[in-house]
């Protein structure tokens, strides 16, 4: 009697057991879900303005592909899961994340082009959020097609399967490079662009969302921004698109080219540009015009206004001729500008008063004239070059699409080294202007409040 009992008792408490195991084992199932990355691949160039470039890009060369990648992160920061998912379109994607438990964590997700080659980007430290990181795998620029783009978001598994939707934020910018003029009769085989600084070179960023600011790249221990080249540009392909993680409001680059001749590099030009993540700019310069046309540095999307402008026979200098107005306003008009360079350090005084000097382009400036001490009283502007291949009628062209209208030749009697001076007013006659020939070569453009006294001499019509 007593085994019976052992036995039902035995019995009871295997079935309990059983239906205990069974019900851990759905809890179980009901604490972990699989989750949904959607990707938007389209997003990341749709922000960097180069979508069309990205689908040429796709298009011509079956081995670049779009790649996306995810990392999963718990709360103490561990690395839980990793996926990633390749395409040849920019059709939204998905990931699926498979058994998280419920809780919080840190989903990270970038985008990328891949060659089928080597990765231009690298991952490392991906176990810890704290030290994960993307790095350039090359020493170089980084093509167009090869940008990258972040996105960071929180993941809550509770008591469903969650879909997340994910656009790329761009980690850096595109540069559209460009240069007329580099023919295979030129003085340069090839040009390169640099960026001038010797500030420690950015050669990639941190994943940890809590990283912001300087604080979220990644500088190298060896590598200086002047170590840094843009691909080169030559006759046979006289433009690239390349992306970079360099960012500042005012960058400076230096366009150099290789000398046939001397087999050297030499500098050609250089200006300021914004290299801003996020952004599409451009760098534009026409060798044939390297006297009067500063290289474009902006936008991409105004290149072709700004090309449509200069074609139209407008020079790059656009002066201050607010009369009266002191040093400051004047500094702050020229300086909005994206050409400007000052060819001294600040005001300087001679005969005609005091005076500041701006370059515009390799050979053509512009000087402002003042009144009295400490830059009072703006009284004259001198738009000049010294390249006697540039014609006077770039400068009567340039005049006449500002708005004056021209009234005839000045002649001085006493001011016979002087050559031909034609002269222009403004639509309100308040601001008179002077186009003079130099003998020796080249011109110069005089913008001054009008003088009667001139007037007194012009020879209407003339020229």
């Amino acid at each position: 009697m007593k085994g019976s009992i052992w036995a039902a008792a035995t019995t009871c408490c295997m079935a309990i057991a059983s239906v205990l195991l069974t019900s851990c084992d759905e809890n179980s199932l009901l604490t972990s879900w699989n989750a949904t990355v959607r990707i938007n691949t389209a997003a990341l160039y749709e922000k960097l303005e180069m979508t069309d470039f990205m689908v040429e890009q796709l298009a011509e060369k079956d081995y670049i592909k779009v790649t996306d990648s995810v990392l999963v992160y718990d709360q103490q920061g561990q690395l839980v899961d990793r996926q990633g998912i390749e395409t040849t379109s920019l059709q939204s994607v998905s990931i699926d994340l498979e058994a998280l438990p419920q809780g919080t964590y840190t989903l990270v997700a970038w985008q990328t082009a891949s060659s089928g080659v080597d990765p231009w980007w690298w991952l490392a430290g991906a176990d810890q959020l704290a030290t994960a990181r993307l790095v350039q795998s090359y020493p170089s620029t980084i093509a167009g097609q090869y940008a990258i783009g972040l996105c960071t978001t929180t993941l809550s598994i509770g008591s469903e399967a969650p879909v997340i939707d994910v656009e790329m934020e761009p980690m850096g910018s595109v540069v559209d490079i460009s240069v007329d003029g580099l023919t295979p009769e030129c003085d340069y085989s090839y040009a390169s662009l640099v960026i001038w600084s010797e500030e420690p070179r950015v050669e990639g960023f941190y994943l940890n969302p809590a990283c912001s600011g300087e604080d979220r790249w990644v500088y190298s221990d060896t590598r200086k921004e002047s170590d840094l080249s843009f691909g080169a540009v030559s006759p046979s392909m006289p433009a690239r698109t390349d992306f970079t993680l360099s960012h500042g409001e005012k960058k400076r680059v230096r366009l150099y080219g290789y000398d046939k001749t001397a087999k050297a590099r030499q500098l050609i030009i250089s200006a300021d540009i914004a290299l801003n993540p996020g952004t599409h700019a451009a760098f534009y310069f026409d060798l044939d015009r390297i006297s009067f046309q500063p290289p474009y540095t902006g936008p991409a999307a105004e290149l072709a206004a700004w090309k449509a402008k200069r074609d139209a026979g407008y020079l790059v200098s656009d002066p201050c001729v607010d009369w009266g107005a002191d040093y400051q306003t004047v500094r702050n008009r020229v300086e909005s500008r994206m050409w400007w360079r000052a060819a001294n350090d600040d005001l300087e005084q001679d005969e005609n008063g005091w005076f500041r000097y701006y370059t515009a382009a390799k050979r053509l400036y512009e000087v402002y004239y003042f009144a009295e001490a400490g830059g009072k009283d703006l009284f004259r502007v001198f738009v000049f070059t010294s390249d006697d291949t540039v014609p006077v009628e770039v400068a009567a062209e340039h005049i006449f699409l500002q708005g004056y209208g021209f009234r005839g030749v000045l002649y001085h009697p006493q001011e016979k080294e002087v050559g031909l001076c034609y002269v222009y007013l403004s639509a309100d006659e308040k601001t008179e202007v002077q186009i003079i020939e130099r003998g020796a070569g080249g011109w110069e453009i005089i913008y001054m409040p009008t003088e009667p006294e001139d007037l007194a001499h012009i020879i209407p019509g003339f020229g």
